[in-house]
């Protein structure tokens, strides 16, 4: 890796992010981000054939949205009968504010 990451980057990352670390940690997180770096940068250099296409999940799936459709609703009266208290029109419900 060209240019390992230190602790102070780690830190100012982390205050930039408000996670707080330690500063006995500080050291192995760099380690561990330095780490995974490495693994990152493997993973760059596999060289792949032309027609491999990007992945972008485990399962190929297509947006299944169905078309809108009117549809009648439920009658008004008959949904009011199952509320505990109405005015007729709409349901009725203890104030929030008092």
């Amino acid at each position: 890796m060209s240019n390992p990451v230190e602790p102070q980057q780690v830190q100012q990352v982390a205050k930039l992010a408000r996670i707080a670390i330690s500063e006995d940690s500080l050291a192995e997180s760099a380690g561990q981000l330095n780490q995974i770096l490495g693994y990152v940068q493997q993973l760059q250099a596999v060289e792949l054939p032309a027609d491999v296409k990007p992945f972008f999940g485990a399962i190929e799936s297509v947006n299944a949205i169905r078309a809108d459709e009117n549809k009648p609703s439920t009658d008004r009266e008959q949904i009011l009968k199952n509320a505990p208290d109405s005015n007729g029109e709409f349901y009725q419900v203890p104030p929030v504010f008092k």
